[in-house]
């Protein structure tokens, strides 16, 4: 666990002497506007953690967990727990996957989970060697998870990542990247859309504009506002080498995303500089989404070897830059009700290397909160850290 040692605090202390009552509404102020970040490991000695704040504020992780008895080191399932606020713990494991399955290494095959209104987990993630996405949801209370099924067919060439799955609602959303591998300038982004919380989905459609191109090893990243708005972030490839980082938002004439068909419109925000990036090869980069309390979208993600985040029609900015000379990724961004932003990542890092785990806090107008992990944190090979919001200004952390 790391505690929060703010500014305003460290202010209160030093004016103690001349101006108390000053000094104590000024500390009083910081101990009410400011909250903690609790860092732990993943639960069973998990890897891949995904924490995901629900619209009703309740946390949930998604997490691979390695089979002892598996004949294959990596092979093991998907389980999801419940956060638990008040007593500060995880709730019991339920699994997730039907059958084992070898853990993929690198980060961008990674699993994603959302929740829906009526409280069911959405669940999508990858397998390689199989070519195929498979999707499993859970009853109401989370306390089982359905027979895994394969959601994607018509538009599966040249999948190499990992797609994402949104919820709003009864509205869920499956996105991914594909198209051929040897023309990455002329792959998109495709969807299925339900809006009868994952019963069933619409027919798999074109999203993203073909002329940008998709990054083909770049997993994206896809999140739900209130109003039903969908953004999706993910790495174009535009003449194979323009592997910017677009934000496309997805509207509907209809109420219903998954009835839009004709009827749904894109709109690609205006590029900044600190989302372009230029190179022929792959980064293998992963990108992450988070909502304030006015349900406005942050995501959080890599350009040219460092951590960038950026707030709806908002200012792209860095985080701080690496203890060493390395590079940065697998970014996890949360937004607590104050405003305050918490983006962790790793650094140091190779495809199976988890390297160290890297933190920023900053308030709503982007100044930087002094806080620090306390200790030095290697995240266990194959993996990556989760931050999420967990009710009032703290945080969770895991690695």
């Amino acid at each position: 666990m790391s505690h929060l040692m703010s500014k305003q605090k460290k202010i209160a202390l030093m004016v103690a002497r001349r101006a108390p009552l000053l000094a104590m509404l000024l500390l009083l102020c910081s101990v009410v506007a400011r909250g903690e970040v609790f860092v732990t490991s993943i639960p069973d000695g998990g890897l891949q953690p995904r924490l995901v704040t629900a619209a009703d504020g309740g946390v949930h992780l998604l997490y691979f967990k390695k089979r002892l008895s598996a004949p294959s080191a990596r092979e093991g399932n998907l389980y999801y727990r419940e956060y638990l606020r008040e007593e500060r713990r995880f709730g019991l494991p339920i699994k997730v996957s039907s059958t084992a399955f070898n853990l993929q290494t690198f980060a961008i095959a990674r699993a994603s989970m959302a929740i829906d209104g009526e409280g069911r987990a959405h669940v999508i993630w990858y397998l390689p060697r199989e070519n195929r996405y498979l999707y499993a949801r859970s009853d109401v209370q989370r306390l089982q998870f359905e027979e895994q099924r394969s959601l994607v067919s018509a538009y599966i060439e040249g999948v190499d990542a990992a797609a994402d799955v949104a919820a709003e609602g009864n509205q869920v959303a499956i996105v991914w990247g594909a198209g051929a591998l040897s023309a990455e300038q002329e792959r998109t982004v495709y969807a299925r859309f339900s809006d009868d919380g994952g019963e069933s989905f619409g027919a798999e459609q074109r999203v993203g504009n073909k002329d940008l191109g998709a990054c083909a090893c770049c997993s994206l990243a896809a999140e739900f506002d209130p109003q039903g708005r969908l953004s999706i972030a993910y790495r174009s490839a535009i003449d194979g080498v323009g592997r910017h980082m677009q934000w496309l938002t997805l509207h509907a004439e209809t109420p219903s995303l998954a009835t839009a068909n004709e009827a749904l419109r894109g709109d690609y925000s205006p590029l900044q500089p600190l989302q372009e990036w230029e190179m022929s090869s792959c980064p293998l980069s992963t990108n992450d989404f988070a909502l304030d309390t006015n349900g406005e979208p942050w995501v959080a993600f890599e350009t040219a070897a460092r951590i960038i985040r950026l707030k709806a029609n908002g200012t792209a900015a860095a985080v701080q830059e690496p203890a060493t000379q390395t590079r940065q990724k697998n970014p996890s961004i949360a937004v607590a009700a104050n405003g305050d932003v918490l983006t962790a990542w790793g650094e140091a890092i190779s495809h199976s290397k988890g390297g160290a785990l890297r933190a920023q806090l900053e308030d709503a107008n982007g100044v930087i909160i002094e806080w620090e992990l306390g200790t030095e944190i290697t995240l266990p090979n194959f993996s990556f850290p989760a931050a999420a919001a967990i009710g009032g200004n703290d945080f969770l952390l895991l690695w």
